[in-house]
């Protein structure tokens, strides 16, 4: 009767989804085509957030950036205008590139020149066209936290779109995914951050205490408030930056994870992957106190199909336990299947 049971619910599962299945033209010149075009619109718009935030947020606000960007800043700054930031932010990134094609994969170092150049583009179009394309916020000095908020935003997501598209926004980015070649269990996110302090740093150093004079208070006593001012925006920017890329890149590989311990799994995973489309892998367990044993199934789901699995678990089983758990990022069939970086 058991037997009978595990064949009948064999026989209504759906057929087994392959590669093929997921993607049919997989391998094809139109997927290669597609897979440019994919990552050509990804890296334009990755490129022009970055750039509003530079020319918009960033310079204008008298903070900076860390990276080539934050370089490209203090040249500028420091120059009064007279040196652009897009000719500095392309000679800098220039070695860079090189660098990738010869240390990363090729197509990582052809899609990060394309944002390159897209970003002096946009720079140097701001510049000639939109000299005054300048973002202030009311409320004086302290309203200033919110230009370093919404930059860190916008380039931090402009970091995870030019991930998602299979290279960078150059600069600190090319010196971080290099390292991690090296270093596997390195985070990006973190180590660009450690990368930015630097270069921040060194701007604060620079523009406050060589090219400013120092601020005093009424008294005569140095005011520290205005000093350290562009040093916590940037910092400020900087973790921003670092949090939005990583919930955005680690956005895209999300899922979450079900393991349900029960005493009917055939007819659970058999549910599950009739009803979901989704792989289920059983393993034996063991109740440590009543020495029972029991099959915990693992089913990664998509954020969609949580009621879905919270019902057939109650249904199928109602006296199943069920741990659910969020996955920040899932590598294989049916989610994210491949690394182009």
């Amino acid at each position: 009767m058991e037997e009978e049971k595990k064949v009948s619910a064999q026989s209504t599962l759906p057929p087994k989804i392959t590669k093929e299945n997921i993607d049919p033209n997989a391998g094809t010149k139109k997927a290669t085509v597609l897979s440019w075009v994919r990552s050509l619109v990804y890296t334009l718009l990755s490129s022009f957030l970055i750039s509003v935030a530079v020319y918009s947020l960033i310079t204008p606000n008298d903070f900076t950036i860390g990276g080539v960007s934050g370089l490209a800043v203090l040249a500028n700054v420091a120059s009064k205008g007279k040196i652009p930031l897009s000719a500095v932010s392309l000679s800098l990134n220039i070695p860079l590139i090189i660098l990738a094609f010869f240390l990363v994969k090729r197509r990582f170092a052809i899609v990060s020149s394309m944002n390159i150049l897209s970003q002096s583009g946009w720079l140097l179009l701001m510049e000639e066209i939109l000299p005054n394309f300048h973002i202030y916020f009311p409320g004086g000095e302290a309203s200033k936290m919110l230009a370093a908020l919404a930059s860190g935003i916008l380039i931090g997501a402009s970091i995870a779109l030019a991930f998602k598209a299979g290279g960078s926004t150059g600069g600190a980015d090319i010196i971080a995914v290099m390292i991690q070649k090296k270093c596997k269990a390195a985070s990006i996110a973190w180590m660009l951050f450690i990368l930015n302090c630097v270069v921040i740093v060194s701007y604060v150093v620079i523009i406050n205490m060589i090219l400013h004079e120092i601020p005093k208070t009424e008294d005569g006593t140095i005011n520290y408030g205005i000093l350290l001012m562009p040093l916590v925006m940037s910092t400020f920017e900087s973790y921003i930056e670092s949090r939005t890329n990583e919930s955005i890149s680690n956005g895209f590989q999300s899922a979450t994870e079900f393991r349900i311990i029960t005493s009917l799994p055939d007819e659970m995973a058999a549910a599950l992957m009739r009803e979901l489309s989704r792989g289920v892998t059983g393993i034996p367990a063991v109740g440590m106190y009543t020495k029972e044993s029991r099959t915990m199934l693992l089913c990664v789901v998509n954020r969609r199909q949580i009621p879905a699995v919270r019902r057939i678990a109650k249904e199928v089983d109602p006296d199943s336990f069920v741990v659910m758990a969020k996955a920040a990022q899932v590598l294989g069939l049916g989610f994210y299947s491949s690394d182009i970086q």
